[in-house]
């Protein structure tokens, strides 16, 4: 086999110098710039008139705050003695509806009829129940009660049955 040998080619590019660096570097800073903080300002220039009409218009708004402050003050004072009212009305029904309890309960019913109206407490009922049947025929014509009231005719009624 032969041998082959290659040729080196010239470089194309000529070689950059320290010159020619420091120059592109140069070049690089160039369009690079340190920004500061955005600030953004409105100026705005009032003319003497509309500085008047401003000044006067926040005067008027802060009456007005001080007006609707005044108001509602007095509005509290209205609402807190409803308040008041409303407190010393509740108390009052809540003891009224206990003097109700008191005076509604059984044993105070009891003891005021039993002292005031002289009413006695009933005793054992006691069911009375007739000796003889009532006839079945036909209407049962009531006796002619006699005016007699003597003790022979009323006692049987009055002892208890067996």
């Amino acid at each position: 086999m032969a041998d082959v040998r290659v040729a080196r080619i010239p470089q194309t590019t000529p070689r950059r110098t320290d010159r020619d660096r420091a120059r592109e570097a140069e070049r690089r800073r160039d369009h690079l710039k340190v920004v500061g903080p955005v600030r953004r300002t409105i100026r705005v220039r009032l003319s003497r008139r509309s500085g008047i009409a401003l000044t006067v218009l926040a005067f008027v708004a802060l009456f007005g705050v001080a007006a609707s402050h005044a108001l509602l003050i007095q509005n509290q004072a209205s609402v807190d003695a409803l308040d008041q009212q409303v407190a010393t009305a509740q108390a009052r029904y809540e003891k009224l509806r206990l003097e109700v309890s008191e005076l509604e309960s059984p044993q105070r019913i009891s003891t005021e009829a039993q002292q005031e109206l002289g009413m006695v407490p009933a005793g054992e009922t006691v069911w009375l129940t007739p000796d003889q049947p009532a006839p079945a025929d036909g209407p049962v014509e009531d006796p002619i009660e006699s005016t007699d009231t003597s003790a022979e005719r009323v006692k049987p009624y009055l002892e208890a049955a067996p």
